[in-house]
């Protein structure tokens, strides 16, 4: 049954949890937890070489020959990058560039706008691009809020703040899976390097006051995004409980048939074990789109928490590389977390490529997310429990190929069909 909480008595603190930041009340109120992983052996950005030298990694890395050998970035040629290939993403990329980018809004704890990864991939508010500093020239509440909004401090400086400085940034992370610098000749590459473009939403904080993140600021953040045009919203976070209020805001955005502020919302499903997937997975809401955490041999990953019936898609979760705070700038992380990020921005670069760019967001869903990459013969393994027993479709971007170009996930399709009782 759903946890109702009055958002007027909600308060946050912050408490560890096996590297996850978790913002709860201390008896079973709205909690939001930032999945990160544990970090991998050998992950330093210290160790010789890294990201760009062959990194084993378990069964999964180095994944080679690349699809793409005509992209540069360091790790991708070096077959650290298994996640891009396993769905597609290459079939995203494209020599010219998309008439109009997919908006991304990633609801995080900010990110490192000036990373090498980042600094051309920001959606850019144009209105306060060329205004004047110091005012509201689009007249949306927001002064000079160019790259999105940090809703913790007021602010349009999106970076990690206080305490948050001197810690690993989730958010960048998550924000360099949807949308790395493709063909900058260092470090990563992602599904929608050509076709995303992220809005940054700093909606929690590490500090004193700063850990609440609490459900106005939630839907403060959502107003924002699809005000602002985001078609996709990427929560590589989960909270236990909600509100009325919260749910309204979530309905009128993932649901609502006509809203004119309709957007795919791509959750986060934890693989650590929860009893529940919590919100918003947990929504039953038709343009959410649920990430299944993938490891190891096309298998879910062990704790999944059970997630509601729906578009549920499997997406690489295990020994991902992604941009990091400075001086270590990039890092190798497992978590649930990659998988949402990872989805969204391949959803974003095929969505932005034709035919399907004209698309509004209820046909992309029935058309290609529900009627084609939902349908594709290529399944994970069996889970072991419900409602994973006959396993998940794979994200992948397979409907793109043609007879020029393919990929080999494509080309050689696997159904894992043996299912469990």
């Amino acid at each position: 049954m759903r946890t109702k909480v009055d958002e007027s008595t909600i308060s946050f603190t912050r408490r560890s949890y096996n590297r996850h930041m978790v913002f709860c009340r201390s008896t079973a109120a709205l909690c939001l937890m930032i999945l990160g992983g544990a970090p991998l052996a050998g992950s330093a950005a210290g160790t010789p070489g890294f990201p760009c030298e062959p990194l084993p990694c378990s069964t999964l890395l180095p994944a080679t020959p690349v699809a793409d050998s005509q992209t540069n970035d360091c790790a991708y040629r070096a077959g650290n990058l298994w996640w891009v290939d396993y769905v597609a993403g290459s079939l995203a990329w494209s020599a010219a560039a998309p008439a109009k980018p997919v908006t991304v809004a990633v609801f995080d704890d900010g990110a490192w706008i000036e990373h090498e990864e980042l600094r051309h991939q920001l959606w850019t508010n144009e209105a306060e691009a060329h205004g004047k500093a110091g005012m509201d020239d689009d007249g949306n509440g927001y002064v000079d809020d160019l790259h999105g909004w940090d809703f913790v401090d007021d602010s349009p400086d999106v970076a990690p703040k206080g305490n948050c400085r001197n810690r690993i940034s989730h958010g960048t992370l998550m924000a360099s899976l949807v949308a790395a610098e493709r063909n900058n000749l260092v470090g990563i590459a992602a599904p929608g390097s050509d076709g995303a473009r992220v809005m940054i939403l700093r909606v929690v904080g590490c500090d004193a006051g700063a850990t609440r993140a609490d459900p106005v600021r939630l839907r403060r953040a959502l107003e924002y995004a699809t005000r602002m045009g985001a078609r996709i919203l990427s929560f590589s976070a989960h909270w236990n409980a909600t509100t009325p209020a919260l749910d309204a805001a979530f309905r009128e955005i993932a649901d609502r048939p006509g809203s004119p502020v309709a957007a795919i919302v791509v959750a986060s499903v934890p693989n650590k074990g929860e009893p529940a997937a919590g919100y918003p997975a947990a929504y039953g809401f038709r343009r959410i789109v649920r990430a299944i955490p993938i490891g190891n041999d096309d298998s879910i990953s062990p704790g999944t928490s059970p997630a509601p019936a729906g578009l549920n898609l499997g997406a690489p979760s295990a020994c991902v590389i992604g941009a990091s705070a400075p001086p270590a700038q990039y890092r190798l992380e497992q978590g649930s977390s990659n998988s949402t990020a990872i989805l969204a921005g391949l959803l974003a670069g095929i969505w932005s490529r034709p035919p399907y760019d004209k698309l509004a967001p209820d046909e992309f869903l029935a058309g290609v997310v529900e009627g084609r990459m939902a349908a594709t013969p290529r399944r994970s393994k069996p889970g072991s429990r419900a409602p994973y027993l006959n396993g998940v479709p794979l994200a992948d971007a397979c409907l793109l190929a043609t007879e020029n170009r393919s990929a080999s996930v494509c080309r050689q399709p696997e159904a894992h069909q043996e299912s469990r009782p």
